[in-house]
């Protein structure tokens, strides 16, 4: 009944905010951000159906050739070496992408980026430039948080050069208190059926339990079991892969701690002692307990970055970077987590440099999300 009469309310405040909204913008003489859409027919010059992902990444560039290049990023091997691109993975590994996009709706109002030109923000620009960041690693798994346009675009673009995917979206997203959604957000992953056969599947809600009570939260996962298909020594064997978003703000550190608490419980039943890789934005520094408690899990989880760090115990000084109008803001709240005993990280897309990332920081015409997305090559342990 609670959650019935607040989408009523939600609805009738839209429709008014809506309106004077329009009306101010009207009266001022000035078009929003949302009616220029200077790029809206990009995807109607590019070939419909399957292509592979080079084809579409090559399309996408060619769309955006009067943009700045995305930023330059270099894989760090096992060994220290750096190499760059998608080019150089290993036929025996699987490479799985880590990013939040930063949802269409939120960007354009709720987190104010104040350093951010309007026009980068649009997403008919930072929608191919997501499809470009994705394409340009070509990972055989991508988990994506924050994902508003799962229908309409992620699900349209990359099933046609070879994704399947599978979104779960939160019961009460914030997306929906915005003057424009799109829905609500959520989490979403592909995989290459060419490589891996879908075994099993499951999106749960997060639950905390306090109290003696268990309650539901607004935050979800999506768990895969996928059976390896190529190359022939991993033909049948199994792991799981999921993504999760956890509750943002620094307050809420005691809900994270215990839906990370649930997750890892939902992780070890799922897994049923195959590996395991779990991707998310956990909006938790790693002095947080949530990060605490997936290091000291019975699944005996690492990290990938921190494995790959150059003193092999240290996570990377930042994987999202903004400035709002309250100030900057920059640290280490993505992991790609896995199970140490019977999975091997050989390989870890960098982080930009300072200089890179510029000093609007992100999001910008050089990315398009606040968040840097994290990429990483495993093999199985033999």
């Amino acid at each position: 009944m609670e959650v019935a009469l607040k989408s009523v309310y939600r609805n009738l405040f839209l429709v008014l905010a809506r309106q004077l909204y329009r009306l101010v913008n009207i009266v001022m003489g000035r078009t929003t951000s949302r009616s220029r859409m200077p790029h809206s027919d990009i995807l109607d010059h590019i070939p419909s159906g399957k292509m592979t992902s080079q084809q579409l990444l090559k399309h996408c560039i060619d769309a955006q050739n009067n943009q700045p290049s995305l930023l330059k990023r270099s894989f760090h091997l096992l060994s220290g070496e750096a190499v760059g691109g998608a080019e150089g993975q290993d036929s025996n590994t699987i490479r799985v992408m880590q990013w939040n996009i930063l949802a269409d709706a939120l960007s354009d109002g709720a987190d104010n980026f104040i350093k951010c030109p309007g026009e980068a923000l649009q997403w008919d620009t930072r929608r191919i430039s997501c499809l470009r960041e994705i394409l340009t690693y070509d990972p055989d798994i991508v988990c994506l948080q924050e994902v508003d346009h799962f229908q309409d675009f992620f699900r349209v673009q990359l099933e046609r050069v070879g994704y399947q995917g599978i979104f779960k979206p939160k019961p009460d997203s914030p997306c929906l208190d915005c003057i424009h959604n799109n829905g609500p957000d959520g989490c979403a992953v592909f995989f290459k059926p060419e490589k891996f056969t879908l075994a099993g599947s499951t999106c749960p809600v997060l639950e905390v339990a306090d109290r003696g009570s268990i309650w539901p939260t607004n935050q979800v996962a999506v768990l895969l079991r996928l059976k390896c298909k190529s190359p022939a020594e991993h033909h049948g064997k199994e792991f799981l892969v999921g993504t999760t978003h956890l509750k943002a703000k620094s307050s809420w550190h005691k809900l994270r701690h215990l839906q990370g608490v649930n997750l890892l419980e939902i992780l070890e039943k799922q897994a049923g002692g195959c590996p395991v890789i779990l991707c998310g934005d956990f909006n938790a520094e790693p002095t947080e307990d949530v990060y605490k408690a997936f290091e000291a899990s019975k699944m005996a989880l690492d990290s990938a970055y921190k494995c790959l760090s150059e003193d092999g115990n240290s996570e990377p000084s930042y994987t999202t970077w903004k400035i709002r109008p309250a100030g900057e803001v920059c640290h280490t709240i993505d992991y790609v987590w896995f199970s140490r005993n019977q999975l091997q990280p050989v390989k870890v897309l960098q982080l930009p440099s300072e200089e890179d990332v510029g000093k609007d920081r992100l999001p910008s015409y050089k990315y398009p999300s606040d968040h840097l997305s994290l990429v990483a090559d495993f093999a199985f342990k033999t």
